[in-house]
């Protein structure tokens, strides 16, 4: 990806369009990161209605990895014979030219 999806729509789009052996995986990633941002706009949402808190972009981003990182990782990984990226290693393919 060279930069990252602007809309909902656009990341329908992206999930529809991948392909390869890794595709479903990586749609269970991009599925799970959309869900994740959506969840913590929402929180930083009623943090500024409620309590008049706000979060800057990179703290909102550091929220948002976070919560990705410790998910894949309390995934339990496949057995495969075939070596296969992991969720985790699927999620950095997307978030490191961002990071």
């Amino acid at each position: 990806m060279t930069s990252p999806p602007a809309s909902l729509a656009a990341v329908v789009e992206l999930c529809e369009r991948l392909q390869g052996p890794h595709a479903p995986r990586a749609v269970a990633v991009l599925k799970l990161l959309n869900q994740v941002i959506i969840y913590n706009i929402w929180r930083e949402r009623n943090a500024r209605i409620f309590t008049g808190v706000t979060s800057t972009p990179g703290a909102f981003f550091r929220v948002v990895d976070r919560t990705m990182r410790d998910r894949l990782l309390s995934l339990s990984r496949p057995n495969v014979t075939a070596p296969s990226p992991s969720l985790l290693e699927l999620y950095f393919w997307f978030i490191s030219p961002y990071s």
